[in-house]
């Protein structure tokens, strides 16, 4: 699977060099953020390889194994519990395939994600959340993942206010949120987009609320023109 993907990001690079990047100023503990570019190109805060609550986001991961691997009927509810943050799709498929998260991690180097009994306890880090959101985002497989991302619902299946955070940054083209069962000790979003014929995939995870989630990402993420430059 991952060779696959390798493969579609080095016949897709762009010499456009481009896109967001994390201010190299910001230093706010509260909020882990990464940049990631399908050319290796990556921008980190201090904490982005800090193990963190998933949350939620851990159905990326959930839902990319369950699109290679799981039966048709389970791979038919991958859009919707991307697009409505949907437990009940989550657990169900957690349920049937429990070593799908840690598989992920294991098949794209996503050192600090692990599966810690269930989806819901699932630890990640914004590093390995933009790294993989960028790694998979060609890969055909993948859409009904990235669809569900592209028409996230405003208000999940819980009635939480999505389109947060990283949601909130120019030329973004879809996004997935996190938040924690009280709602305000821990958030997260990850997002996508294209700037130009840049691609970039960026990603925020707070100890704290969605409005600190998206103040910190704000303040944080810095969009980058470098200039035309031929890859080696």
């Amino acid at each position: 699977m991952k060779r696959l993907i390798a493969a579609l990001v080095v016949s897709s690079l762009s010499i456009a060099l481009s896109g967001y990047h994390v201010d190299p100023s910001y230093n706010r503990e509260r909020t882990a953020l990464a940049v990631v570019h399908p050319d290796g190109r990556v921008s980190i805060s201090p904490e982005a390889e800090e193990p963190r609550p998933a949350l939620s986001l851990a159905k990326l991961y959930l839902g990319y194994y369950v699109l290679y691997h799981g039966t048709d009927e389970e791979k038919d509810k991958v859009e919707k519990m991307i697009a409505s943050s949907d437990d009940a799709i989550a657990g169900e498929l957690d349920r049937a395939h429990p070593g799908a998260i840690d598989e992920i991690a294991d098949d794209f180097d996503l050192d600090q994600t692990s599966r810690v009994g269930s989806w819901g306890r699932t630890q990640t880090s914004a590093r390995d959340l933009a790294t993989f959101i960028s790694s998979i985002v060609w890969d055909p497989v993948a859409k009904p993942l990235f669809a569900g991302m592209e028409k996230q619902a405003e208000v999940a299946s819980d009635g939480f206010i999505q389109g947060f955070g990283t949601a909130r940054l120019d030329r973004v083209k879809g996004s997935k949120m996190g938040w924690s069962d009280d709602r305000g000790s821990a958030t997260g979003s990850v997002s996508w987009g294209e700037i130009g014929k840049e691609t970039w995939a960026v990603a925020a995870l707070t100890y704290g609320t969605a409005y600190e989630n998206t103040v910190d990402t704000n303040v944080g993420i810095n969009q980058v023109n470098e200039g035309n430059r031929r890859l080696p």
